[in-house]
């Protein structure tokens, strides 16, 4: 998975969130729960059990998501 296929799209109710599609949604504290930025894999239902983070940082919570989704491609 390349940078140039991913397209991040920022909700336009909550600025705050963003999704890619096949990869899923990154939410900060203020649009979500405390404690930073998370992380929520489009393979995974959507409970917070499935939650990745919390990340410091949108941009570490965005690379840790385009990882993971690039290792759960080469997987499937």
């Amino acid at each position: 998975m390349s940078d140039k296929n991913i397209l991040w799209q920022q909700d336009g109710v909550d600025h705050g969130w963003f999704t890619a599609e096949h990869i899923g949604s990154i939410r900060n504290s203020t649009s979500y729960r405390p404690g930073g930025w998370w992380f929520l894999p489009a393979w995974l239902p959507d409970t917070q059990e499935h939650d990745v983070g919390p990340f410091k940082t949108k941009t570490a919570a965005l690379a840790e998501a385009e990882r993971l989704a690039a290792h759960h491609k080469r997987k499937t």
